[in-house]
C-alpha cells in the first residue's frame, strides 16, 4: 500500500513542533534570566537551560525524527522522495535536512556543556561589566572560544573554521566573501564618516534634564501600536542589553533600556527590537514548528530591525508626526527644540564607543571590528588577554575614539559570553540588506513619506510581511533579495542610501 506523502509530512511536522516548543521554553528561560530572575538563582537556571538544551537536541536527533525525515528526503543525498509535494514543502524538507545534519554532528555531551558554560559565562559577563573587570571575565571568554573551535571542528568546514560558525547565522556566506565585502565597506565608510563630520561638526542637544522612564514607556507603546503590535501578543520590558525573543507568533518578548537623561536610546532600541518582533509575529502560525515559520537568517532578521530603527525611525517624515507627540509627553524638556533641530540631533554622525548607541553611518564599522577580532581569536592569532588592547587599536584606527574603560569597550556586548561567534557580521549585513530592500519598497510606495508624516506605519508593516516575513525559510537570503530587488547583494546600495540621505540633510 502506497504511503500518503502529506500524512508523512504532517508526522514530521508534528515531531518538529515538539522540539520547537521546547526551544521556545528555553528562550523563555533566557528572557527571564535577563529580566526578572533573582541573581541568586543563576546556578539553578544554568541547570535548567542545560537540561532543556539536552532535551531539544535529543528530540531533534532522535531515531523517530530521522526516520520521518528520511521517508520524505534522502538524508544522505538530499533527493526528494515524492514529486507530489509542493515547492514550499520541498524547501522545508531541505532546511530540515540541513538542520538535522548540523545537529547530529554535535554530541549531546557537547550541547550540555555549551549550554551550561554559556549560562555561567553570561552571568560572569554581567558582573564583570558592572564592575569594569575584564580579567574576571577573560577565563569565561577563553572557554567560549575553545567551545566554538570544537563546534567548528564538529560541524566541519572546507576553508576556514569561521565558515562553520558563520553558517549557523548567515547560511551560504563565507569568511573570504565577508572579508572582501567588509574590506570595501570599511574604506567607503571611514571616508564618508570624515566627510559628514566635517559638514556637521556638532548637533546641539537638549539641556541636562530628566525624562521619567514611565513616560518614555508610554511613548514607546504608542509607536508600537502604530506599527501594528497588539497588547495581547507582546511584552516590552527592561534589560541590560535590549533584545527580542519570538517565542511564537502570538508571544513576542521585547526589551529595551531606558536612560532618564536621554529618551533616544530607548526609542531607537525599541524600534530596533520591534523590527525583529514584527518578523517573528508575521511568520505563518500554521507552519509553526517547521522551517516555513522560521527566519531565513540573522542578517535578514537584522535588516528588519534596521529598516525600522534607522531608515524609517530616523527619517524626517517619521518625526514630522511623532515629534509633536513626544513633545506632548515632555513639554518642558523639549519646548525649546524645533523639529529641524531635533531631526539633526537624531541623525548626528559622531564616532562613538557603544555599538548599539552608534549612528547609522558608523554602525557597520563597529561590527566589522568585532568580525575581525573574533575571527582572529578563533584562528589563535590573537590571545584573550590582548583583547582590550586590540579593541582600543581598532577603535582608534576605524573610528578615531578610544574607550576609557573595558565596560564601554570590549565588555559592552553580551554575544561572546553566550558563545555567539559568527553572529556580528549579521548586524552589518542587516544594514546592507535593509538599504537594498528599501530601494524596492520606495518603488512600490513612491508616496511613502506623505503617509508616514501622517503617522501611518501600517502599510510598511504589510509590505515587509508580504515580501519578507511570510515566506519563512522558503528562500535563501540571496534568493529572497534577488526575488524582491532583482539584484544580488551590493554594498553600494547602502553607501548610496547614506550619501543621498546626508546630502539631503546638508541642504535642509
Amino acid at each position: 500500500m502506497a504511503k500518503d506523502p502529506q500524512a508523512l509530512y504532517e508526522k514530521l511536522h508534528s515531531l518538529s513542533l515538539a522540539s520547537t516548543t521546547l526551544h521556545s521554553i528555553e528562550s523563555l528561560l533566557h528572557w527571564d534570566q535577563s529580566t526578572y530572575l533573582p541573581k541568586g538563582a543563576i546556578g539553578f537556571r544554568a541547570r535548567q537551560i542545560e537540561e532543556i538544551s539536552h532535551l531539544i537536541h535529543k528530540q531533534h536527533t532522535s531515531p523517530s525524527f530521522r526516520k520521518a525525515l528520511n521517508a520524505l528526503i534522502d538524508i544522505e543525498t538530499g533527493e526528494i522522495v515524492y514529486d507530489s509535494l509542493d515547492k514550499r514543502q520541498i524547501a522545508a524538507l531541505q532546511r530540515w535536512r540541513k538542520d538535522y545534519l548540523h545537529a547530529t554532528k554535535l554530541p549531546a555531551s557537547f550541547i550540555r556543556k555549551f549550554a551550561s558554560d554559556s549560562s555561567h559565562s553570561t552571568h560572569a559577563w554581567t558582573l564583570s561589566k558592572e564592575k569594569n573587570d575584564y580579567k574576571s571575565f577573560a577565563p569565561h571568554l577563553q572557554k567560549m572560544i575553545d567551545l566554538n573551535r570544537k563546534k567548528a571542528d564538529y560541524l566541519g568546514y572546507k576553508e576556514h573554521p569561521y565558515d562553520a560558525l558563520l553558517d549557523l547565522y548567515e547560511p551560504d556566506i563565507f569568511t573570504a566573501q565577508l572579508t572582501q565585502l567588509f574590506g570595501h565597506l570599511k574604506i567607503e565608510l571611514t571616508s564618508l564618516v570624515k566627510e559628514i563630520v566635517q559638514k556637521f561638526p556638532s548637533a546641539q542637544g537638549w539641556k541636562e534634564c530628566e525624562f521619567p522612564k514611565d513616560k518614555q514607556h508610554i511613548f514607546l507603546k504608542t509607536i508600537l501600536g502604530r506599527m501594528g503590535f497588539s497588547e495581547d501578543t507582546f511584552r516590552l520590558d527592561e534589560s541590560a542589553h535590549p533584545f527580542c525573543s519570538g517565542l511564537h507568533p502570538k508571544d513576542v518578548r521585547m526589551t529595551t533600556h531606558t536612560y532618564s537623561h536621554d529618551p533616544l536610546n530607548a526609542i531607537f532600541s525599541t524600534l530596533h527590537e520591534a523590527g525583529h518582533g514584527l518578523y517573528d509575529m508575521h511568520l505563518p502560525e500554521e507552519h509553526f514548528g517547521s522551517p516555513l515559520a522560521e527566519a531565513i537568517s540573522f542578517g535578514i532578521h537584522e535588516s528588519q530591525s534596521r529598516f525600522w530603527e534607522t531608515i524609517i525611525g530616523q527619517s524626517l517624515p517619521f518625526w514630522t508626526h511623532f515629534y509633536p507627540v513626544l513633545q506632548e509627553h515632555f513639554p518642558l524638556e523639549l519646548k525649546d527644540i524645533s523639529l529641524p533641530q531635533f531631526y539633526r540631533i537624531v541623525n548626528h554622525v559622531k564616532p562613538s564607543l557603544i555599538r548599539i548607541e552608534s549612528d547609522e553611518v558608523t554602525y557597520c564599522l563597529h561590527n566589522i571590528i568585532r568580525f575581525e577580532i573574533e575571527k582572529a581569536l578563533l584562528e589563535g592569532k590573537m590571545k584573550v588577554k590582548e583583547l582590550p588592547e586590540v579593541w582600543e587599536e581598532k577603535m582608534r584606527a576605524y573610528l578615531g575614539v578610544v574607550p576609557r574603560t573595558d565596560a564601554e569597550g570590549c565588555l559592552q556586548d553580551i554575544h561572546w559570553s553566550l558563545g555567539y561567534f559568527g553572529y556580528f557580521p549579521s548586524y552589518a549585513l542587516g544594514n546592507l540588506y535593509a538599504a537594498q530592500l528599501f530601494g524596492a519598497f520606495k518603488k512600490s510606495h513612491p508616496n511613502w513619506q506623505d503617509n508616514v508624516s501622517k503617522g501611518d506605519l501600517f502599510f510598511i508593516k504589510e509590505w515587509l510581511k508580504e515580501n519578507v516575513h511570510k515566506h519563512g525559510r522558503e528562500f535563501t537570503s540571496a534568493e529572497l533579495l534577488e526575488r524582491i530587488t532583482n539584484s544580488p547583494l551590493k554594498e553600494t546600495n547602502y553607501i548610496n542610501y547614506l550619501k543621498e540621505k546626508y546630502n539631503g540633510i546638508s541642504k535642509a
